[in-house]
């Protein structure tokens, strides 16, 4: 796929712009230049997804769309921990699930229906050194059998006109064919995470267990294990891969609809949730960790001892009162601030033009409506 001539070429030029790159084609007569520096822009927009992939210097990366329906390394290297076995990726891509699978299964079976990607990943699994998986070109569906411990599935969220799908009968493969395996196998499916969770257990009959994974703050991916044993009240795992202990938080959404909601007025800590807390809507249920919520459907939470463990951000309360510039002046010597809004009826950048407030700083000022249903301002410091 890469020439050595080719691989030189990309390393001595990974820093410039390959849109200014590939005007110079007339200087390397003997090179593919559109070719080459769309592998560099590839390498320079996925150092932080894919570093292993990105390091190795005879790695050839697909196509855009490729790229961009791709797992990052992190979210892939823990699908892995989720299985092992003899695994079949009957929706392989550029074949990065595949990769981390191949360091948790004794086995792993690849198909993928584009020939041209089939080849590429084949070649770049030999390249970062497989020697447990199988690469077969056609419908993955076709090659599933009793043999396998695992089918994992990342269906394409669009249909047949490249419209966008919420159901998992209208992805391509339809997931819904595959739960009669679950006798035989376990299933593992990837969604995006704009999917909703209650409905898509539903849909699938049930599921073992769901996890809400996030990177650095951000839901990436939602995962579903379907099994023989399935409830249709699974427990849902909030997942941070950027900590070091990236279990945030379990719970299920019958636990949520019993808890009750406490609110109360700002203490001396405020709590901004995790994304993982809003995705999978635990509102309730995280309040047993010692925290009440601002107002009714404000959900930012508070204490007046800090919770040391609480998935999100934390800060300290330095002042609180009404939506007036007067009372912050004397707490903001630069009149600085970061603004946040938390069901509030005006935008961040609104209420800072009101406020006459300019960005940044160390201190973060919340609008919210309060638990009287009144519009109020937070002045907090993060903590450490």
């Amino acid at each position: 796929m890469l020439q050595p001539e080719e691989i030189k070429f990309i390393q001595e030029h990974l820093q410039q712009d390959p849109s200014s790159l590939a005007l110079t084609a007339k200087k390397y007569p003997t090179l593919d230049i559109k070719k080459l520096a769309a592998q560099i822009q590839a390498r320079q927009k996925l150092v932080d997804k894919l570093p292993t992939w990105v390091a190795n210097p005879a790695i050839y990366f697909p196509a855009q769309i490729s790229l961009e329906q791709a797992s990052s390394e992190a979210t892939a290297l823990f699908k892995a921990s989720l299985v092992k076995g003899n695994l079949i990726d009957i929706t392989g891509g550029m074949g990065v699930d595949v990769w981390a699978f191949s360091q948790t299964c004794e086995k792993v079976t690849y198909v993928e229906q584009q020939t041209d990607l089939v080849n590429r990943t084949r070649y770049n699994h030999a390249v970062l050194g497989l020697s447990n998986v199988n690469h077969e070109e056609g419908n993955g569906v076709d090659y599933i059998s009793a043999d396998f411990d695992w089918i994992y599935v990342d269906p394409a969220r669009r249909d047949q006109q490249g419209n966008k799908v919420i159901l998992f009968k209208d992805c391509q493969p339809n997931v819904l064919d595959l739960l009669s395996y679950t006798n035989q196998s376990k299933l593992l499916i990837k969604t995006s995470p704009v999917l909703d969770i209650q409905r898509a257990i539903k849909e699938l009959e049930g599921v073992e267990k769901v996890f809400v994974v996030a990177y650095q703050q951000e839901v990436k991916e939602l995962l579903f294990v379907k099994s023989e044993f399935n409830l249709l009240n699974p427990p849902i795992d909030l997942i941070e891969l950027a900590n070091e202990r990236s279990l945030l938080f379990t719970s299920t959404m019958e636990a949520e609809k019993e808890a009750k909601m406490n609110l109360g007025d700002a203490g001396n800590y405020i709590y901004e949730v995790h994304p993982t807390i809003l995705k999978a809507g635990f509102f309730k249920k995280i309040q047993e960790l010692g925290v009440w919520q601002l107002g009714q459907h404000t959900h930012l939470y508070s204490s007046n001892e800090r919770v040391y463990d609480f998935p999100g951000k934390v800060y300290e309360k330095i002042s609180s009162g009404p939506v007036q510039r007067e009372w912050l002046i004397p707490h903001l010597g630069d009149l600085r601030a970061n603004i946040s809004t938390k069901n509030f009826p005006m935008k961040a950048e609104a209420l800072r033009q009101k406020l006459k407030l300019k960005d940044g700083g160390e201190f973060t000022l919340f609008g919210i409506q309060n638990k009287h249903e009144k519009n109020e301002l937070i002045l907090c410091k993060k903590c450490p």
